[in-house]
């Protein structure tokens, strides 16, 4: 170990190693932060996930950052101590810096390389979510550096191992073209990981959080039961645009199979089956004409006390928008503004809701809910939403409606 962080000091000796180490952190850094916030957040990643998934996922990435700016270092100056027929010290190192590579960002990026293999459902094979593409990318990172820092000592006492700048310079005389070595190589490999970072981002734009099994998976936090929240749009402060947004639910909304159709497993999530525990007489999921019927009756038929009717107001106005049927782009329509049997339907579901549930239920749920009716009248705008939120637009093309904004994407990134 002692040899080990001589070498290291023996590297960043000179400044310009540093530099070259500090830069590459740097980069490595922001484009981690970038990618990341492509497919997540920080709030969502850590309700998605149990503080244990959390230290592994953020510490593995942290120290994949601080090897990869040594590793870099470490390349060029075995590169420029090192004859041709050397370059294996290079190659194992640049090994374990393209494997970090592909574990930075959300670790389902990892999901379409298997695919593309032939390794059906993608990371969803493996019990932890990407986190081996991490630990896989470490254990190479680590142990290319070892070897390469191992290099060092031998690599500064030969002979025959000086920069190859000079000894070309040395050979072929004063009028030889020197070939600045250092810069093309630093300025390639930021080049190089770049480009593989921007080619993993388009990747994860188009993949979403997968969910596992196994009781490690559950252990780790990795969801792999249904929860009772609905991707749906949800108004932004300038009453004309809307965001997508998890909306609370009443009723269980089953988990996300992640199986190889994208389409196929949105439906099971976004369209409701079976009859709900507080629908009154026939009214399910099961009969989506018939519920729009019958919810719709109580608009007129059920009267709010003064504090009822206040909330029923504030659902219908501030909260809920009709998204799929009217409006435009840069103007969305709220609930109480639409004529759409639909719209009524949802007015009516909030007055029975309110009469029968008021005391149980906020209104985030109850407009949550109603999203669950509204995916069985608007199956392809909300699938598409939620295609869209969860990175896998390619599956439904998204077509902009009523409050999806400027760019027609609720402002998220193709």
């Amino acid at each position: 170990m002692k040899q080990l962080f001589a070498a290291l000091k023996i590297i960043l000796r000179k400044p310009f190693y540093k530099y070259v180490a500090l830069f590459t952190t740097v980069v490595f850094s922001l484009i981690s932060y970038w990618l990341f916030y492509q497919t997540t957040s920080i709030q969502r990643f850590l309700e998605n996930s149990t503080l244990l998934y959390s230290i592994i996922y953020f510490a593995a990435t942290i120290i994949i950052i601080f090897l990869s700016g040594i590793s870099v270092s470490a390349v060029v100056w075995l590169f420029n101590h090192s004859v041709l027929s050397q370059t294996k010290n290079m190659t194992a190192n640049l090994g374990g810096l393209v494997a970090s590579a592909f574990s930075m960002g959300c670790p389902v990026c990892g999901a379409f390389l298997l695919s593309a293999i032939g390794v059906a459902g993608g990371l969803s094979v493996f019990p932890l979510q990407g986190l081996e593409l991490k630990i896989l990318s470490l254990v190479l990172l680590g142990g290319s550096l070892f070897y390469s820092l191992s290099r060092v000592k031998s690599a500064l006492h030969c002979k025959e191992c000086n920069d190859i700048t000079h000894k070309v310079a040395k050979q072929k005389g004063p009028h030889t073209i020197i070939v600045p070595v250092k810069n093309i190589l630093v300025f390639l490999l930021a080049g190089l990981f770049l480009g593989n970072q921007i080619l993993m981002a388009q990747i994860a734009a188009h993949m979403g959080m997968t969910s596992h099994k196994g009781i490690v998976a559950s252990l780790l936090g990795i969801q792999t039961k249904s929860s009772f929240t609905i991707i749906a749009p949800k108004v932004n402060p300038d009453g004309r645009t809307t965001v997508l947004y998890e909306w609370p639910t009443i009723t269980e909304v089953p988990a996300n199979p992640n199986s190889a159709n994208a389409l196929t497993d949105a439906k099971v999530v976004m369209i409701a089956t079976g009859k709900p525990f507080y629908a009154p007489d026939d009214v399910s999921f099961d009969d989506p004409i018939n519920a729009q019927n019958k919810w719709g009756a109580y608009e007129a038929s059920i009267k709010l006390s003064g504090d009822q009717e206040t909330r029923y107001q504030k659902l219908i106005s501030t909260m809920m928008t009709c998204s799929y049927c009217c409006g435009s782009a840069d103007r969305v329509t709220m609930n109480k503004n639409c004529g759409c049997a639909h719209a009524k339907a949802v007015r009516g579901f909030y007055r029975f809701m309110i009469q029968n549930y008021g005391d149980k239920y906020t209104d985030e749920q109850m407009v949550g809910e109603s999203h669950r009716w509204y995916a069985l009248w608007y199956p392809k705008g909300m699938l598409s939403d939620y295609l869209l939120a969860t990175g896998n637009e390619s599956a439904l093309p998204h077509e902009s409606h009523g409050g999806a904004g400027p760019d027609g994407m609720h402002g998220l990134k193709r």
